[in-house]
């Protein structure tokens, strides 16, 4: 990572830092976790719901570490800090009120320094990971680029990701991630992006920000940095276009089959992915689903703003491959859809019809978990989910987490209902036969990804 550009004194600058021990060093890299230290690196030591940074402090030290940003009241909750302060003179410590904000600070001021590099921030409810891959794809087949590596995109995963930047990138490409109301504005003051891609509004987190037009203003404020010069891409069919556009200081344009220049059609080939026709060129696009075409438009869409030869287009289309739980295809004894990264509604409907179009020589079975953070929907959204099933010719179809206990209908035999991960992991391999066809798809905390094995034991 690119943090050696700041020196201890900028830093200190930037965050207010009170510095003890060695004053003259840059750090090439910045952590947050102490597993991860590399040499001569920063570790921050951030508050967590589960732990706290500063109890690994010293072990990050000992395992490498040229310093440590630590908040100053950890003195009077851990010893180690306070101790540190004076016992490692060898190592710097920097002593900051809070360590996320400063952390953020430093990640601004680095974007700063990268002011020749432009930046395309992605975000919307659903496909922010697979359209930045895309995206991304497609410019680093043409130029050097920057792409968010897995999916840091939080309010510390993007500071994290912007140190990746370098001078010699001529983009990057930047997934931007909320769930809590005020964090997108707090995301866009670091990346301040020069392009942003909204994917679409749905009601993924709903239950934190409050309202579907709420979500549509939370991911809006991804233009909060816009100056003028900037351009927003919104899906041109998304119900909250307006609401999106309205008052964007910099330019708003739509991205879709009517809008992207060149796009001709698709051929949907169902889990195979499917063929695009793009200016008389057929792509191979390895991703499922239709949502998966909308996400590869998105990336065709840039391509063409940024001046990107076709060819380079094309390869960096044809280049991704599906990431874990989003959409993955594992072939073996059974054939299995495995999209249990996140769940909400419009996720839930999109994997489905996926499942219901899928050839199979079997039988088509769902596994649906739990979607959380849906606040007072959760019930009539499971309900939904539940409803949008009953009315497909699936085989099976299993029901994961108490959000489902009153949704699962007592009247349709192909229905069953699991409180738990580990009850439906027991009763699986009897369920299953060759050549089935099966959907996994749920919350992220439900890690439905362990079922896997089970699908592959088969019957006892």
């Amino acid at each position: 990572m690119g943090l050696d550009r700041l020196s201890i004194r900028d830093i200190c600058s930037i965050t207010g830092a009170r510095r003890h021990g060695v004053s003259d060093q840059r750090f090439p890299a910045i952590v947050v976790d102490s597993r991860e230290v590399t040499p001569g690196a920063l570790f921050v030591a951030l508050p967590g719901e589960r732990t706290d940074g500063h109890l690994f402090v010293e072990q990050a030290l000992d395992a490498g570490a040229a310093g440590a940003l630590v908040a100053r009241s950890a003195r009077d909750r851990y010893p180690g800090p306070n101790a540190l302060v004076h016992a490692r003179a060898d190592k710097t410590i920097l002593e900051v009120s809070e360590t996320l904000p400063a952390l953020q600070a430093m990640a601004a001021a680095y974007r700063d320094l990268m002011d020749s590099v432009t930046v395309v921030g992605i975000t919307g409810s659903n496909g922010k990971t697979t359209t930045k891959e895309l995206i991304g794809a497609v410019v680093q087949a043409a130029h050097p680029a920057f792409v968010t590596r897995g999916n840091l995109n939080s309010d510390i995963g993007l500071p994290l990701s912007l140190f990746g930047m370098e001078p010699e990138h001529r983009y990057a490409v930047l997934e931007m991630g909320m769930n809590r109301v005020g964090e997108m504005r707090e995301l866009a003051r670091m990346a301040r992006p020069d392009v942003a891609v909204i994917t679409n509004i749905g009601t993924a987190h709903i239950g934190n920000i409050g309202s579907i037009e709420g979500i549509a203003e939370e991911k809006k404020a991804i233009t909060s940095e816009f100056s003028g010069s900037e351009r927003l891409l919104i899906w041109e069919d998304e119900p909250h276009f307006k609401r999106l556009a309205r008052n964007v200081r910099g330019t708003v344009e739509p991205y879709g089959p009517r809008s992207t220049p060149g796009w001709e059609r698709f051929e949907d080939h169902g889990v195979l992915g499917s063929t695009l026709s793009w200016r008389g060129q057929a792509i191979r696009l390895s991703l499922c689903g239709a949502h998966s075409v909308r996400n590869a438009i998105a990336a065709i869409h840039i391509g063409v703003l940024f001046g990107i030869a076709d060819e380079a287009i094309v390869a960096g289309i044809e280049s991704v491959q599906p990431l874990f739980g989003r959409g993955q295809i594992l072939r073996g004894r059974v054939t299995t859809i495995l999209d249990c990264y996140n769940a909400n509604p419009e996720s839930m409907g999109e994997a489905l019809r996926l499942l219901d179009a899928a050839s199979t020589s079997g039988r088509r079975i769902a596994i649906l978990g739990a979607m959380k953070e849906l606040g007072e929907l959760t019930d009539g959204a499971h309900r939904s989910v539940v409803a949008l099933a009953m009315g497909m010719p699936l085989d099976r179809v299993f029901l994961v987490g108490s959000e489902f206990s009153d949704a699962t209908p007592l009247d349709d035999s192909r229905f069953r209902h699991f409180g738990e991960v580990e009850e439906l992991r027991a009763a699986l391999p009897a369920e299953i036969r060759n050549g089935d066809t099966v959907l996994i798809k749920g919350s992220r905390s439900l890690a439905l990804e362990r079922l896997v094995p089970q699908l592959e034991a088969g019957e006892e």
